[in-house]
């Protein structure tokens, strides 16, 4: 099974193609292959983007390893002028994360 996590944060629709393009760089790295993303993919609603990562395993495990890679400072140096948490007291990526609470597959 597909491991998968949703993060969510603020984004200014006019940022949108930015923030696309910054990740789109990023992903050209071997960084999310590494810790085993398998699929990004971004979406915009009502001044929030929710950004749906699909990876082999929990990537969260990992963490620690992908907050000292440079290339994950830059990126996240990059997005900061255009993205900011939805929560006032975000203390983590860990608050940007939505919480399933249901899934059902017929693969």
């Amino acid at each position: 099974m597909t491991y998968r996590v949703l993060m969510v944060s603020r984004m200014d629709p006019s940022s949108a193609d930015t923030v696309a393009k910054l990740f789109g760089e990023h992903d050209e790295t071997d960084l999310p292959h590494e810790f085993g993303v398998s699929s990004r993919t971004l979406f915009h609603y009502q001044g929030m983007t929710m950004h749906l990562i699909q990876a082999d395993k929990d990537i969260f495990d990992n963490l620690p390893g992908l907050h000292g890679s440079p290339a994950f400072q830059k990126l996240n140096r990059a997005l900061a002028a255009h993205m900011s948490p939805l929560v006032t007291d975000w203390q983590g990526i860990a608050d940007s994360r939505a919480r399933e609470f249901y899934h059902r597959s017929w693969i």
